[in-house]
């Protein structure tokens, strides 16, 4: 009997113990998302150029169309024969921008009318007849003009292009080109290299701006959501001068002309999203429905 017994207490005491337990597992625990923080980094690199652009601009006149291509076709080969002179090494010309126009100007005719002595049939009607004078405009040709455009390019180091830079501006204006319109230093090979320092760069300003908030909020970096890079090619590093055409040459002297050769910057910018730690309790327990 005591047997018996208790067996029956032993069962209750476990369907009990189901009971309680199928209670406490009903319900979902559901995670709190991270809190985000979002931050921006950038960095440049500053990278040497290695290709110089030089372009100069012929303007020549003639009272024909003949005359003004033939100065100018003149001209343009003795800049060309002067840079290859030169002897540069990977120096390269050419020629663009030509054109040919009429050189006119604006003359007046003024016309005077004396209605009264005009034979027309209706000059009896016309009572109080005075002088009138009429201005008639319309262009006079003068002459043509002739335009080209010449560039030289030359690859090299940065020391190399800034050397060539006067000697090529010098040996331009000495055969007679009107101005010298662009000097223009540009990176051309691959800048790869500089493109991935100055995004780790970037990376780095990042991650510093991201601790330091932070750490004044009073949490923890302890992931990243998303990284999105970007970065902008070195712009091209411009010169401009102008040196007026004078028929007679440009005579230079012995020292050539500095134009020495700057620097080009390589820029990289990011947008991070960081995940930041828990506070206590950001979980919650959502009590399943009834």
């Amino acid at each position: 009997m005591r047997t018996w017994l208790t067996a029956v207490i032993c069962i209750a005491v476990l369907a009990l113990g189901g009971a309680a337990s199928a209670e406490m597992v009903q319900g979902q625990a559901t995670p709190v998302p991270h809190p985000m923080l979002q931050v921006s980094g950038s960095a440049t690199v500053e990278v040497a150029p290695d290709t110089l652009r030089v372009t100069a601009s012929i303007i020549t006149e003639g009272e024909t169309v003949e005359a003004a291509r033939e100065r100018n076709a003149q001209i343009v080969q003795r800049a060309m024969a002067a840079v290859k002179a030169l002897k540069l090494p990977n120096a390269m010309t050419k020629t663009l921008n030509y054109t040919m126009e009429r050189v006119t100007s604006d003359a007046d005719l003024v016309l005077k009318v004396d209605p009264s002595k005009l034979d027309i049939p209706w000059k009896t009607a016309i009572s109080g007849t005075q002088i009138s004078h009429f201005n008639v405009g319309f262009p006079v040709t003068l002459g043509y003009r002739a335009s080209n455009s010449l560039t030289v390019r030359i690859q090299g180091t940065r020391e190399e292009l800034s050397a060539g830079a006067g000697r090529v501006v010098d040996a331009l204006m000495g055969a007679g080109t009107n101005q010298i319109t662009s000097v223009a230093y540009s990176l051309e090979k691959d800048d790869r290299t500089a493109q991935r320092e100055a995004l780790i760069k970037a990376v780095k300003d990042a991650q510093t701006t991201a601790e330091a908030v932070a750490a004044a909020a009073g949490r923890k970096l302890v992931g990243i959501r998303s990284i999105s890079p970007s970065y902008a090619r070195p712009m091209q590093e411009m010169r401009q001068a102008q040196v007026a055409y004078r028929g007679d040459g440009y005579s230079g002297g012995s020292t050539p002309t500095p134009v020495t050769a700057g620097t080009l910057q390589v820029t990289a910018q990011v947008n991070v999203q960081y995940e930041l730690d828990y506070n206590p309790g950001d979980t919650q327990f959502l009590a399943a429905e009834k």
